[in-house]
């Protein structure tokens, strides 16, 4: 196998790895979510907003999640290319 093949390889199994850190990172999000719903005693409300306080406002965890999930999609399809680059 070439280097350069050798290099395409690995580059793809980075561009996974990142993927799967951050579905991981939205399973997680979304565990926390649940977990203060519950604890606030919105459990069945589905339209409570997780929002985060930073020093430059209130954040809400769906633009971070919607944003990860935009960037898992990207990364997804950026490895399918490259795979079919590789055949």
């Amino acid at each position: 196998m070439s280097d350069s093949r050798r290099q395409q390889r690995r580059e793809i199994r980075l561009i996974q790895r990142e993927a799967t850190w951050l579905q991981k990172a939205l399973f997680a999000l979304g565990k926390a979510a649940e977990s203060r719903e519950k604890l606030e005693g919105n459990g069945e409300d589905d339209d409570a907003s997780y929002v985060l306080q930073l020093e430059s406002g209130p954040l809400a965890m769906e633009v971070v999640e919607d944003g990860l999930e935009a960037r898992v999609k990207e990364l997804l399809e950026l490895v399918r290319e490259r795979r079919k680059v590789l055949r």
